[in-house]
């Protein structure tokens, strides 16, 4: 019951930093979805400044803790009833996605150990010399050192990705039933729906979004925010409520970034936004406005903490090194990890095999056949069958037989299209793992074109509510029958029973080994401090 008492009390939490940050930027939000993702994005930002000056303990975090909930309070209001209903609604439903005995692969590698340094010593320099994965950390690790509470301890480091779905789940279902959009543009509700029935369908299991899921579920609603403003008319709305949009895209954007060092590539594709002429007009108003200086302030701690780690702004682009640091890697050493990274995506590593040239594997084509044999079959192959027949499902229960608008109005998405094809093409030469970035791709690239063609089409608004709400709710029955399905599974292997206790299975020794290689090779890790202190000593 304490795993499930802050899993609500820390998202009442969240909500209040982000009715805060709302207030502040003067962004004017009542979607509780929102409030939530620009909540996460202050906790992070507050993370990231703290961690410098102070250990996030019990009693820091209880103190973040209680200070949102109070914001919370400050804030709400009786217009928001009906937003707090849909959101106890969608995180009670999404209970049983946090109920897991196993969590993802990499999590006691280095998503565990990150965390849990910060809740015990202020954050070092050099960080990056322990270990691989702390050389370009996820802000989620920030943010899951904050859910280092009594009674709880470290049995809540696995929680983030569930504020990530369950807030982008509220955006979305706020997205797919507005009535006055589908009046205008129902191209925007039908690619909505279409992203709520894959972001659940698809990552329907906590174990396997690590640090990736979280910024490719941000993708798919930075894409549709890109595609709302780019086709917002002038009469329709003011110059504010577009500006405020366009704040919201950009702290999406750059929370997407904070999260892995490759999702950097989605940044410029905010830029085709000033494609609009009402933003050429005030580009020095926007460059100078609360969020800008926000967002700037939110990238300069991102690249600090990649560099104090490995002396890299973006590990590991080696352009952005520097070999002058006392802490800072060979470029031989980065070269090293960039053609790891590279074979691993290109199936030329597993856990049972790894290719001996690792420099010709990757090389041209080498890589072709043997990534064809052994990740585009089963792995990528099941994803574009399941994306087509969610597609087909989709076609014939929307718009098979349904006559054709004649004189539809343009609906602008050509620009961002084309840019989504360029990431994939990048995407498939440089790193064709799906959890590097392929999922959102292939499906936003298969989306698109179909809710352009239910846009063509004469679908009233009544007709596409009662089917929405028909598929709404068997998505939620596939969400719940493959998760009981999944902690079935998870019983017989695990002997795991949430009716007995809902924590994750916990190795002190196995997840704490981090520390014992700190303590081999303390010699070569004294010179690491900050402030004159040393941060790796461990009793």
């Amino acid at each position: 019951m304490v795993y499930i008492s802050y899993y609500y009390i820390i998202s009442f939490s969240i909500l209040g930093y982000g009715f805060f940050l709302n207030k502040f930027l003067n962004l004017n939000f009542l979607n509780f979805g929102f409030l939530g993702i620009l909540g996460l994005s202050l906790l992070t930002s507050i993370s990231y400044i703290t961690t410098l000056f102070f250990v996030h303990d019990y009693y820091f975090n209880t103190l973040i803790l209680i200070i949102g909930i109070l914001s919370f309070l400050f804030f709400y209001r009786k217009k928001f009833h009906s937003n707090l209903i849909q959101y106890l609604t969608v995180f009670t439903i999404l209970i049983i996605f946090i109920l897991v005995a196993k969590n993802h692969d990499d999590f006691s590698y280095y998503h565990y150990p990150y965390s849990h340094f910060l809740t015990q010593y202020q954050h070092p320099i050099g960080f990056g010399h322990l270990n691989n994965g702390f050389r370009n950390p996820s802000s989620l690790f920030f943010l899951n050192s904050l859910f280092f509470l009594p009674k709880a301890g470290v049995y809540l480091f696995n929680i983030a990705p569930v504020y990530f779905l369950g807030f982008s789940n509220i955006i979305l279902l706020n997205l797919i039933f507005d009535k006055k959009n589908y009046k205008f543009n129902k191209f925007i509700n039908f690619i909505s729906i279409l992203s709520f029935a894959f972001i659940n369908i698809f990552f329907y299991r906590l174990a396997e979004h690590g640090t990736d899921r979280s910024g490719q579920i941000l993708i798919f609603i930075i894409v549709i925010l890109i595609i709302i403003i780019l086709n917002i008319k002038k009469k329709t709305s003011s110059f504010s409520s577009v500006f405020n949009l366009l704040n919201l895209t950009l702290i999406l954007s750059v929370l997407l970034f904070s999260i892995k060092p490759f999702y950097l590539i989605y940044l410029p594709i905010i830029l085709i936004i000033f494609s609009k002429r009402i933003f050429i007009d005030n580009f020095f108003k926007i460059i100078l406005s609360k969020t800008a200086i926000y967002s700037t302030l939110f990238i300069f701690f991102i690249l600090f903490f990649n560099f104090i780690n490995s002396g890299c702004l973006v590990y590991p682009a080696t352009f952005t090194c520097s070999e002058n640091l006392y802490w800072s890697f060979p470029k031989e050493v980065i070269n090293d990890v960039n053609t790891w990274y590279e074979l691993w995506s290109k199936a030329g590593a597993t856990p049972n095999y790894i290719v001996e040239d690792k420099i010709t594997y990757i090389s041209n084509f080498n890589w072709l056949n043997n990534w064809f044999n052994n990740y585009f079959f089963n792995k990528v192959s099941d994803l574009i069958l399941g994306l087509i027949l969610l597609n087909l499902i989709f076609w014939f229960y929307f718009s098979y037989g349904r006559e054709k608008i004649i004189n539809a109005k343009k609906i602008e998405f050509k620009f961002v299209y084309i840019y989504l094809l360029l990431c994939l093409i990048e995407w498939f030469f440089k790193h064709p793992a799906l959890r590097y970035g392929g999922y959102q791709l292939f499906a936003l690239l298969s989306f698109i074109p179909l809710a352009y063609i239910f846009y063509l089409r004469k679908i009233s608004y009544n007709d596409f509510y009662k089917r929405s709400c028909t598929i709404i709710f068997i998505i939620i029955v596939i969400f719940l029958a493959r998760n009981i399905d999944r902690i079935i599974k998870e019983n017989s292997q695990y002997n795991y029973n949430p009716f007995v206790s809902t924590r994750y299975i916990y190795d002190e020794k196995f997840y704490n080994r981090y520390v014992d290689y700190v303590d081999v090779n303390f010699d070569k890790f004294k010179k690491i401090e900050i402030l004159g202190k040393n941060y790796l000593i461990t009793k």
